[in-house]
This record gives C-alpha cells, structure tokens and sequence, in this order.
C-alpha cells in the first residue's frame, strides 16, 4: 500500500517544521497534514487538474429537451429557485440541491453550484487516483489513468455518483494513511463531501455516510477524535447547504422519510430485466477487482483489510443497485464507468503493475462497449477544455447568463413544450401543477405560477407513502388553482390510470375539465365531489386466474389490491429486482391489455371505471374495466397471491 512519505525535518522540541525552500504557506499546512507531506504535491496538484479539465464534458451545458429526464432536471432547479419545501411540498431521487448533479443552464446560482460541484469532486477524485497510483505508475502516467477514468465514468454518469466513488477513494485513502493528522484530514474532507452530497442524491449521500461509519469503527484509540473529525464537518456543511436552500429545520424528518420511501419502493417499482451479458460483464468486473484489493491488502492489518472489504460491499451492492435494477443502457454504462474508476484505486506494488495496467484498460474498453462509443473526451480533449471554460465564463461574467437561460427555455419549446394562447390565458393568474411529468412547461412559460404535487414526477409515487402524500395535496387547502394534464407520460408499459392511483382518484374528485387542446388538458379546482366509498364486493385469486369486477351504474368503481408473495421474492427485491408484476386489463378493446403492476401501491384505491358526471374528455377519461388477472414471471410457480376488495363511489357532475 502507498503511503504518504515526503522529507521533513524534526524541531527541538519534537515538533515538525517543512524543509528548506518551502513556502510559507505550505509549512502551516503540515502540521495539519502529519510528519511527512506527500512526495511530489504540486505535480499532482497540477495533473489532477489538468485531468480535471480535460475529462468535462465536451458540450457547454448539458443539453435539454422534452423528455422525462429533462422534465425533473429542470423541476429540481425551480424547486430550489423558488425556496419549495422538501419533504412536504417537494419529494424525489435526488434532493434540494439535486440540480447539480449536472451543469444546466436554468438558472445562474443553479448553474454555478453545479459548476463548483462538479469541479471539486472531479478534482478530488483526479488527485487521490494520482496519490493511489504514482508511487508504481509514475506520476505522468497516474495523471493519464485519472483523465481517462474519469472522462469515461463522468461521460456514463452525473457528478453525485462521482461524488460518491470520490467519497470510497477518500476512505480507503485514510484507511491506508499510517499518518493520524493526515488520515484525520481526509475524513473531514469525507463528512464534509457527505453532508453536501446527501442533499443532492439521497442514496449517494446515504453511501458516504456509510463509508464514514465504517471508518469510525475501525479506528484503533480515538474513535472519539475520529468521528468528530468526519461528524463536524458533515453536519456544518449540511445544515449551511439546507438553510442556505431555504428549507426549514422542521422539514427535516419529512424530507429523511420521502427520501427513504423513494429509496426503498425503486427496485420493485421500477426494475426491469436487462440482457444478461451485462450482468456477466459485471460479475467479472467484481471478481477482477476483489482479486486486485486481496493483492493490495497481502500483509496489511487485519482490521484494515475487515474495513476496506466491507466499504467495498456497501459501495457495490449500492452501485450495482442503480446500475442493474433498471438494466438498461444508461444505467449498465453508468455502473462499468464508477466500477473502472475503483479499478485505479487499488494500492497495488511495482512488481504488479502489468496485472493493474490490463485489468484498468479491460475495464475502460468494457465501460465503453456498454455505452456503445468512446467518450469526446478522449479524442477531443480540447473540447472539454473549451466547454468547461465557456461555463466558467458563464456564470462568472456579469452578463453572459441571460442568453444562456434564453436557450435553455427555446429548446424546451423547440421540442415540443409550447401551449396554446387560450391554455395559456385560462393557467395564467392561477396557481399551476404540471402533470404527469412535464415540468419543463413552467419553465417555459415564467409568468405561470408553478405549484406542483410533491412527488415531482408521478410515475415515481411509486409507493404507498408517495402516492397518498401527492392525494392528500390534492385534497388540501394548499392544492393548485389549476392542473394541466397531459398525455402519454407513463413509462414501463404501466397502466396509465393507475399511475398513481390514489392521486388519479383524488384529481377526479376534486377538478373539472374547462379546457382540451390536443394532448393537453386543462383542469380547475372545484369542491370535493365524491361521497364516501361503499364496499361492493371481495375476491381472491391466485395469479394467472382472471377476477369479474362488479358493476355499479352512475359511480365510480375503485378496488384495492392485497398481495401475497413468498418471502424469497421480497428478499430478492432487497437485494436488487424482483420480478416485475403484471396487470391483464380487459375494458373496451377488442382484446386484453397487459400493464406493468406497482404492488407497493397495491393497497390504495385504483379507479375501474368512471361515470359520464367525471366530465372529461375521452382522450383523458378511464377505460371501464370489466375484469382483470394478475400475473409475472415466475409469481405462479410460487403461490402468489391476490385478495381484491372493490368499491363503489358517487361522483357529482
């Protein structure tokens, strides 16, 4: 293992005083840096911010359109510009500062926070692969791996998984620290990179906190001294990046809870089965690593090694997690990219360095066949260089950012996000949420008064939690004057009236149709106007047979749905998916539709079928459902289950 070993010289009275020629500066740092400074600093100070720069990403800004990643990009950024509430006005995967997880250019503070963001974690990350790698690659070529890692994972990925593999290479880096100022360091600079980190994505944040735990435990003496050196710094970072948000202290419970239902609902609500020659490229990317680590850590203490393999587990069932619930491409590419960058983390001797070389380049040409192409950086290093400086300039040049901003707003109605003048006269002078997802409309339209439901895109109300804490918005007092509703916004062949299904309900009861143009529909609050729910009828079935749904003439008909699976099932969706569930939908088609099924909401009501009183147009009004089957993958060969209780609801005009 690598260790920090640069020359000093001893005081009189044990104290340390830097060597000759250094500047002053740096001789108050070494107290704070331990007996001995790293041997070469500058060089990697300078490497790693060239690699810095040369691995950005090689457009200025990153470009938007009208899709669904967009939509949330953009609802991020007017959260945090307009002060909302996180937990109980706003609520998704990534937090209040979610919105520098790229450079977008919506709004100037939004976009020089992520600027800075993206800078610091990216130059950490470039200067401890430096400090891991110099002593048997040579610092040139330690330099060349780091702009070549990060250039591949930062092209796969958005700067709070960055953030998260610069939160391991700290770890491990104050793991092997033999220096106790140094390593003391280094933590802080972890609780500091945390605390920030857990506001832009929650899961990331979650994983640097644990790698902080860790660290604490395995401390030999101090662990006193240790955990205030990472705990200071991560409560003092977050609780000036919450305040400086606006957020309330108060809402810091509702935010850690939203924040954990999203968190725990996503691998069965949102996993889908990939190809498998991702899954076997990834199990032989984690065996290459495992072997590379238990070659580092020949000779070293046991708890030292205890610690790094339990860091490496918790980081690698969280990044396989992300990479592999949704098995598709973006996802699969993000996870081999954060992968490669562990792969140049490994302390490994002089006398390995061919076996570390080969794995490093398999790795990054692994990285690259999963996201189909080499990454601008690079073959136009030049380009990155330019595209962070036009950033720079952009939001450090007084005066340069309200063309930017423009740009932003014309390529959203480029792509399809403008609304007619009528529509848009009936929203104005109203309070207005955007559903089912696009959000980048109020963001088109300035003068419209964005209000959106909490969970900021509703195909993520993905649990039981989420869909009634948007449902209850709805039914408040503080619910928007107007909705505009579009269609064509659900995602995985989900049943669209039932995504979600208790906020579906809770807009029936509580809006009106005024308006229709094209896709789009315009709907204003009236009084509640549904009467209470009436029990109608109850079935159980095992999955795979088909249930009659009962009729009730000039109500509405909602059914609740209690599910029974096997508790391999459950563990297996712990761990990463479990299988997808599916809905067969037999309505007014000639034929059976199949949906995926979302069982954490299976509990909440699900509307069948609606009167004419609902007023909509048929574009926006449910299908009448006459029966219905559960079924997926696997669920009948192990018993499960379905107990469906059905209710009927009047539904004034």
């Amino acid at each position: 293992m690598a260790h920090f070993d640069s020359p000093q010289q001893q005081t009189g009275d044990g104290g340390i005083s830097a060597a000759p020629g250094k500047p002053f500066w740096l001789q108050w740092l070494s107290p704070f840096l331990g007996s001995k400074l790293p041997r070469g600093w500058a060089g990697v100070a300078v490497l790693s911010l060239a690699a810095t720069i040369l691995s950005w990403q090689p457009y200025t800004w990153r470009p938007v359109s009208g899709g669904l990643d967009s939509s949330w990009e953009v609802g991020l950024a007017m959260g945090f510009n307009l002060h909302l509430q996180w937990g109980p006005s706003l609520i998704f995967t990534f937090g209040p500062y979610g919105f520098a997880d790229y450079t977008i250019n919506f709004y100037h503070l939004t976009a020089f926070i992520a600027v800075v963001f993206g800078l610091a974690v990216t130059w950490g990350l470039a200067a401890l692969i430096i400090l891991a790698l110099r002593k048997s690659w040579g610092l040139m070529g330690a330099g060349v791996a780091a702009w070549a890692a990060i250039a591949i994972a930062s092209n796969m990925t958005g700067y709070s998984d960055v953030a998260a593999d610069t939160a391991l290479a700290l770890a491990l880096a104050a793991l092997a620290s033999d220096q106790a100022k140094c390593r003391l360091v280094l933590l802080s600079l972890l609780g500091a990179l945390a605390g920030f980190d857990i506001l832009v994505k929650f899961n990331d944040g979650l994983v640097s906190m644990g790698l902080i735990i860790v660290s604490i435990g395995v401390a030999r003496n101090k662990r006193l001294q240790t955990a205030l050196a990472a705990g200071v710094p991560f409560v003092t970072v977050f609780l000036v990046a919450w305040l400086g948000a606006g957020q309330n202290l108060s809402n810091l419970p509702t935010y850690v809870r939203g924040s954990l239902s999203v968190a725990a609902g996503y691998g069965e609500a949102m996993g889908e089965q990939g190809a498998l020659e991702g899954e076997v490229l990834a199990a032989l990317m984690a065996v290459l690593l495992a072997a590379m680590f238990a070659s580092a850590l020949g000779g070293r203490p046991r708890r030292e090694q205890v610690a790094t393999v339990t860091m490496l587990a918790g980081w690698g069932w969280a990044l396989l997690k992300e990479g592999f619930v949704r098995a598709d491409t973006d996802h699969n590419a993000a996870f081999f990219g954060l992968v490669l960058v562990a792969f140049c983390l490994v302390r490994l001797k002089r006398s390995l360095l061919p076996f570390q070389v080969c794995a490093v380049v398999l790795a990054a040409i692994v990285a690259c066949h999963e996201t189909g192409s080499v990454p601008r950086q690079l073959h136009s290093p030049v380009g990155s260089a330019s595209a962070l400086a036009n950033e720079l300039a952009t939001t450090l040049l007084p005066g340069h950012f309200a063309q930017a901003q423009a740009s932003a707003r014309h390529e959203f109605l480029s792509s399809g996000a403008g609304l007619t003048p009528t529509i848009i006269s009936l929203l104005e002078g109203n309070s207005v949420a955007v559903e089912p997802a696009q959000n980048s409309v109020a963001y088109s339209y300035p003068q419209l008064y964005w209000d959106p439901e909490p969970v900021l895109q509703a195909y993520s109300a993905y649990t039981s939690y989420l869909d009634n804490l948007d449902a209850a918005f709805l039914a408040s007092s503080r619910a928007p004057e107007r909705i505009l509703f579009q269609t064509g916004w659900t995602i995985d062949d989900r049943y669209p009236y039932f995504d979600p299904p208790a906020t579906l309900e809770s807009m029936y009861c509580r809006y009106i149709q005024i308006a229709v143009s094209g896709s789009s529909q315009v709907l204003a609050r009236v009084p509640n106007r549904c009467g209470p729910a009436v029990r109608i009828g109850r079935s159980t079935a095992h999955f795979g047979q088909v249930i009659v749904v009962p009729r009730a003439a000039g109500r509405m008909v909602l059914a609740t749905f209690s599910l029974t699976m096997p508790l391999e099932t459950r563990v297996t969706g712990l761990l990463l998916r479990s299988p997808p569930v599916e809905i067969e939908v037999w309505s007014s088609h000639p034929r059976p539709v199949i949906y995926r099924f979302i069982p954490s909401t299976a509990l909440d009501d699900h509307v069948l079928s609606v009167p004419a009183a609902l007023g909509y147009s048929s574009l926006f009004t449910p299908t009448s459902v006459h029966r219905i089957e559960l079924s997926g993958d696997g669920w009948q060969a192990v018993g499960a289950s379905v107990n469906v209780t059905f209710y009927a609801q009047s539904l004034a005009r």
